[in-house]
């Protein structure tokens, strides 16, 4: 029941995201990245990890580019699929050291690039689909962020990011699913109830 009802919220949010117009998703994405950039969790951290935002998710290049010009080092996944395991690799360029997945998504140039230590990381910017009034999240499904969240430090706030209307009032959790901090959109910061 919690899989197929998570699988509904999934396709159905999927499906409004795609058709968004390219003018929302960048005025909305401008909006997130401001709130992102004056919060103190982020004023004070060094190393941050972000994914790279694919079709009309929350743009994060902007905010990568940002943290690249203001001496802030960026940490970005690198999926493997056998093991639907997270390797943190940091980048210093958008252009030459991403390629792009078997996803369709950029990833970093992991064979060239330096591995990231979780334990460093300052704070952690992660993707959803659907993000409930309690911070939690259902992702694309396959878990990844779920066997990587707990490695983190204690200490290592996560910020979920997404559009206002991705917020529903409560989703279904499972023992492994591991709850965000606070999640920003382009109307609120919300904190956990």
């Amino acid at each position: 029941m919690e899989t197929s009802l998570k699988d509904d919220l999934r396709r159905n949010m999927l499906l409004q995201r795609k058709t968004m117009k390219m003018d929302n998703v960048s005025a909305f994405s401008n909006k997130i990245v401001k709130t992102i950039i004056n919060l103190p969790e982020f004023i004070s951290c060094k190393n941050i990890m972000m994914y790279l935002s694919f079709n009309s998710e929350v743009n994060t290049y902007d905010l990568a580019k940002w943290c690249l010009d203001n001496g802030k080092k960026v940490i970005v996944p690198y999926c493997i699929k056998e093991t639907r395991e997270i390797i943190p690799f940091e980048i210093q360029n958008l252009t030459t050291d991403l390629t792009k997945s078997s996803f369709g998504i950029m990833e970093p140039k992991h064979e060239l690039l330096k591995k990231a230590n979780i334990k460093d990381i300052d704070l952690i910017i992660v993707p959803g689909v659907v993000f409930d009034e309690h911070c939690n999240r259902i992702g694309f499904g396959a878990g990844y962020y779920d066997r990587f969240l707990p490695e983190k430090l204690k200490t290592t706030p996560t910020v979920g990011i997404a559009y206002d209307y991705q917020i529903i009032g409560e989703i279904p959790t499972g023992i492994y699913d591991v709850p965000l901090d606070f999640i920003i959109t382009e109307k609120r910061i919300i904190f956990p109830k």
